[in-house]
């Protein structure tokens, strides 16, 4: 009985495996890309490339008189957002009008016209699955729910077959499913909080529309629009005034702020009747030594009067209300927006572990039915698809940066040509792989086309910005730097890889007539 439930648990778990590498792996490969999100887009916009600024100490109180009156912003409520590791840029900005940025070392206005992040975005629309219209996100919500399924099944399989495992002598499939084993175990306490943070986002956010349209009687289909003012309190605007007062400097009232609420990091600034007798400034942000309650959607905040610096309130975290703080911890797990370098490689790691674990597996299945001659051709019909979601994947992501300063930025419609040239050289590839016999040219031209991409991606972004890596590292243009340095070590690596791939690695997979 106990061989018989082993057999169905295993059969489970392979063939909802074979959806999940569907999906799952190109939401696990883009998803570990999207942890680095903040520094490609330093690496996409030429306005980021600025000297680190080391201590920002929030002196623009003349420049932001002169940006008032010049672009006759609104004085109601103006947002500044200071610098931060996901960008160097102060950014001004007022509702219904555009955002000005400003060099922190120099308070100069910077030039953002025709900018867009292109390749960060389409990276995280990829791993959301939005790329797919309408259905994309539940699908891959749905391949969230299967891998949970994945991970409690290879628990259960871990502890019926660790006799078994023990006892096995080495054979040809052996070393594939000893990695598929490790990696897939060491990886499920970040694959569970992923998974189940990622079933909640595709499958119960897209499920909940019907609900949506039957409580505002067809009017609405976004369920934040209707919970938002529920949880998220609104902050009310000062009344209205015409007496002119100058306030105290940002950088002093700054310095309250941080007085009166320690550990407080501060990403957001709003000024109320700017200048006005009844002037309040909120600072608003998270706190160091408690970032998961304190996360986007749950920012504690300080609010001074702008003459004096008296405190006019003050957020008290254990009075903010509970969903709030479990939709904090939720984003936190899934995002991690206030985490900075150390912590994203670690996860960019575990993520890349996760999708060698789901080809490594997939491998074991392919090789058992590639011994079978009535199901050798439809399977190496799916190997094809499935070596091209796994290495193209890899080629493609290249191919966005090689030609993100390649196409200029004034072209209309820039990311759509990004995008259809994406896919072009997905199908390019697919096709490709169908003409081509052996497995291994398949894997070395995709690594060799990677290669070429990653390489010359960092002298094509040096043409059109004028910093080169040699620039970047004398101007202390830290993270543009470090972005190019890694895209010419993976380049090399994947040059070494591919020349060491030998013309027999996995034989077994190449077409043969039978």
């Amino acid at each position: 009985m106990e061989k018989l439930n082993i057999k169905f648990l295993l059969r489970a778990h392979t063939i909802v495996g074979l959806f999940c590498i569907f999906l799952f792996y190109i939401s696990s490969y883009f998803g570990s890309l999207t942890f680095f999100l903040p520094y490609i887009s330093y690496w996409e916009l030429p306005s980021k490339h600025i000297e680190k600024t080391v201590d920002y100490g929030f002196n623009i109180d003349n420049k932001l008189d002169e940006i008032i009156n010049k672009y006759k912003l609104d004085d109601k409520n103006i947002e500044i957002i200071p610098p931060s590791f996901k960008d160097p840029r102060i950014k001004i900005s007022t509702k219904d009008q555009s955002s000005i940025y400003l060099n922190p070392n120099t308070n100069e206005e910077l030039d953002t016209f025709y900018e867009y992040t292109n390749v960060s975005e389409f990276f995280n629309e990829l791993h959301f699955g939005e790329n797919i219209p309408v259905i994309g996100q539940f699908l891959m919500g749905l391949a969230s729910i299967g891998v949970l399924f994945l991970i409690f099944s290879a628990i259960l399989l871990f502890l019926f077959n660790k006799k078994k495992i023990k006892e096995e002598k080495k054979s040809d499939k052996r070393f594939w499913i000893k990695w598929h084993k490790n990696l897939g175990l060491l990886v499920i306490p970040f694959l569970l909080i992923f998974a189940l943070t990622g079933a909640f986002i595709g499958v119960m956010l897209f499920s909940s529309k019907p609900f949506v349209l039957s409580a505002t009687d067809n009017k609405e289909t976004n369920l934040r629009k209707v919970v938002a003012p529920i949880i998220f309190k609104q902050n009310e605007l000062v009344k209205k005034s015409e007496n002119i007062i100058e306030p105290l400097s940002l950088s002093l009232l700054q310095a309250f702020a941080k007085t009166n609420y320690e550990n407080l990091v501060i990403t957001n600034i709003n000024i109320y009747n700017y200048k006005k007798d009844n002037s309040q400034t909120m600072f608003s942000g998270y706190l160091y030594d408690n970032r998961a309650i304190t996360g986007n959607v749950n920012r504690v905040n300080i609010v001074l009067n702008s003459i004096d610096g008296t405190v006019f309130s003050k957020t008290n975290l254990e009075e903010t209300h509970g969903i709030k703080k479990a939709l904090s911890i939720f984003y936190f797990l899934h995002f991690m927006p206030d985490e900075t370098f150390l912590i994203r490689v670690l996860f960019f790691i575990l993520g890349l572990s996760l999708c060698v674990s789901l080809a490594f597996g997939y491998m074991i299945w392919a090789q058992k039915k590639l011994h079978n001659i009535g199901d050798f051709k439809w399977v190496n019909f799916l190997n094809r698809i499935i070596l091209t979601i796994i290495f193209g994947s890899i080629t493609c992501s290249s191919f966005l940066f090689f030609i993100h300063y390649l196409i200029l930025n004034s072209f209309l419609e820039k990311d759509l040509i990004m995008k259809g040239m994406f896919y072009s050289l997905f199908f390019l590839l697919l096709l490709y792989s169908f003409w081509e016999n052996k497995i291994s040219r398949i894997i070395k031209i995709n690594l060799y086309l990677s290669s070429f991409f990653f390489f010359f991606s960092i002298f094509i972004h040096g043409f059109q910005t004028n910093i080169f890596i040699w620039n970047s590292f004398i101007k202390n243009v830290d993270v543009v730097f470090y972005v190019d340095l890694v895209l010419i070590s993976v380049s090399l690596i994947l040059f070494v890889i591919s020349k060491k791939i030998d013309l027999n690695f996995l034989s077994n997979f190449d077409y043969r007539r039978i």
